[in-house]
């Protein structure tokens, strides 16, 4: 009997967290993001394809020329060199774009990487160093991340 109704009392459990996080998962997956900070000018570094991918995503549900928000993306890192030459991340680039995003390359990480600079796409705006461009941002105003 003990047995029973603690095996019944786990189902439940377990029911209700499955039910919580699907409704989780609906709710917040590809609706529009309502952003309630203060700041109107944000940027984010960005070293790789997946975060690019996800930060393109997050500045689409923005909404950004209707909120009356400024957003940078900074490409660092091996994401540098992948976006000079992977021709499928052009998409993601006429995305980002298209949405209102400045899209930033460190010039830094191109001549680590060897990356000749005349194949770089002409949206993208090239600073010398983009950990320097981050704090000169911040002391503009914006809301700043790195991941």
């Amino acid at each position: 009997m003990k047995t029973n109704f603690l095996s019944t009392l786990i189902l439940i459990i377990a029911l209700i967290f499955i039910s919580n996080y699907s409704n989780a998962q609906t709710q917040t997956f590809g609706n529009k993001v309502e952003y309630k900070g203060a700041k109107k000018k944000l940027a984010v570094m960005i070293s790789d394809v997946k975060h690019f991918n996800t930060t393109v995503e997050t500045v689409e549900s923005l909404k950004l020329k209707e909120n009356g928000l400024t957003f940078e993306i900074v490409i660092v890192g091996i994401l540098a060199k992948e976006i000079v030459e992977n021709k499928e991340l052009i998409e993601l680039i006429d995305r980002a774009e298209k949405s209102g995003a400045q899209l930033v390359i460190c010039e830094y990480a191109l001549d680590i990487l060897k990356v000749d600079k005349s194949k770089l796409d002409k949206r993208i705006m090239i600073t010398p160093n983009a950990l320097i461009y981050m704090f000169e941002l911040n002391d503009k105003g914006y809301n700043t991340l790195v991941y």
